[in-house]
């Protein structure tokens, strides 16, 4: 009887491990488990699940990294990012305007918006609970009449 003869070593080059990270970050980011994880780029790249935990603890290493940055890198990032939002000629209007308000707000000239009653009610809301439907009817045409 022979035995079973097991795969032969594979071995990424640098730039397939940057490939193999940047996907394993990608699929973090978009909620995967670590098993479906592991399972996907050992099928993908014929790796065992031993090389590809390595490869996902490399990964989050790499994005613990990132995140522990000084908050002014973090910022200028940010920056640049929304910049290339608005310049995206791809970007909806939504994003566009998106990325303007987050650039206010990083470069702390946000327009503080404060909301005030521009109109002004001669009836308590008690008074208005207490009304017939009829007199409620009667006021709320004066009103709609008023400030149309």
């Amino acid at each position: 009887m022979t035995e079973p003869t097991t795969p032969p070593r594979r071995y990424l080059s640098r730039d397939e491990q940057t490939v193999v990270v940047r996907l394993i970050q990608k699929m973090i980011a978009l909620g995967k488990y670590a098993s479906d994880i592991k399972t996907a780029i050992a099928a993908r790249y014929n790796l065992s699940r031993r090389s590809a935990t390595r490869y996902l603890h490399r990964a989050r290493r790499e994005m613990q990294e990132f995140v522990e940055r000084k908050d002014d890198e973090h910022r200028t990032d940010s920056f640049y990012f929304y910049r290339s939002i608005i310049e995206d000629p791809e970007s909806s209007r939504h994003e566009r305007l998106r990325a303007c308000e987050r650039i206010d707000k990083l470069l702390g000239i946000e327009l503080t918006v404060k909301y005030t009653q521009s109109r002004n009610f001669n009836k308590s809301i008690e008074e208005i609970e207490n009304m017939t439907d009829e007199e409620l009817n009667d006021y709320y045409n004066k009103l709609k009449k008023k400030y149309s």
